[in-house]
């Protein structure tokens, strides 16, 4: 099986600023997957959000997404032959939950730099229309980063509520729905949202934020996993893959890394 992109596909992403639909899974793995998240937040009913957060570092089945080829290949079609993981996160809507992201771009908060920095979203079960797929503004990542509000709203699943000022060209929006074990491509420029799911099932999505390893973290001293390629730059502490699921150590790392993540990602509240 080939796991990377066409150079046509490549070129898309270069102008568009994203590429999807990509199958990653088959139906069988992404129940699969998905069975696996949906017992790690049983297993932490009482914060299953901060422990699903970079579950790479504390459990072998995301250790095991995170390097996969079908998503590593890909990626590394866009960002060069030495890839980084710099996190994991999910953005999951509830059914009927009213859950929105406003649109924005990653790069104004994330602390990364330069911005070689790409999203895969891979979805877990499906995200049609109905669900509130991902919209992308196409082409908005070769332009100028705009100016954001942060309005904390409740219904909005990003860390800040953080939303574009001025006016969006509704023309350039596109939607990308995906089918469970689906995934697409993002850049981190690119002005993206979604709007709030409206059928019975959650809509899960699984998101892996990959960067080259010439990429700075500006805010924190963070933490990364080598995905692909050498590591030359040292920019980020590197982990390892947990030895034991939910050891001490692996803890102890996991919220290490995510506490420096937060840090950076929260770093307008400390200052």
């Amino acid at each position: 099986m080939d796991t990377h992109l066409s150079p046509a596909e490549i070129e898309s992403f270069y102008q568009n600023g994203y590429f999807a639909p990509l199958r990653v899974f088959s139906t069988q793995e992404t129940r699969a997957y998905r069975g696996c998240l949906e017992e790690l937040e049983r297993r932490f009913a009482d914060n299953p959000f901060k422990m699903r957060t970079d579950a790479h570092l504390i459990q072998r089945w995301a250790w095991d997404v995170v390097h996969d080829p079908r998503i590593v290949d890909p990626v590394s079609d866009v960002l060069g032959p030495n890839v980084l993981l710099w996190s994991l996160n999910w953005f999951i809507k509830e059914p009927r939950d009213q859950k929105i992201v406003t649109f924005h771009q990653d790069a104004t908060y994330w602390g990364l730099e330069p911005h070689d920095v790409v999203t895969a979203w891979v979805a877990l079960s499906d995200a049609s229309e109905a669900t509130g797929p991902m919209q992308f503004v196409s082409g908005s990542h070769l332009e100028e980063i705009r100016q954001h509000t942060d309005t904390f709203a409740s219904n909005n699943l990003l860390s800040r509520g953080q939303a574009i000022e001025g006016d969006i060209d509704e023309q350039r929006v596109v939607s990308a729905p995906l089918q469970a074990g689906e995934m697409s491509l993002h850049h981190v420029r690119l002005i993206h949202g979604s709007q709030s799911n409206e059928t019975d099932d959650r809509r899960i999505g699984m998101v892996l934020r990959y960067c080259a390893t010439h990429v700075r973290q500006t805010k924190v001293e963070d933490t990364a996993v080598l995905v692909k390629g050498e590591d030359t730059y040292q920019h980020f502490e590197l982990l390892p893959e947990p030895e034991n699921e939910f050891g001490e150590i692996e803890l102890a790392r996991h919220a290490d890394a995510t506490r420096r993540m937060s840090l950076a990602i929260h770093s307008k509240d400390h200052q």
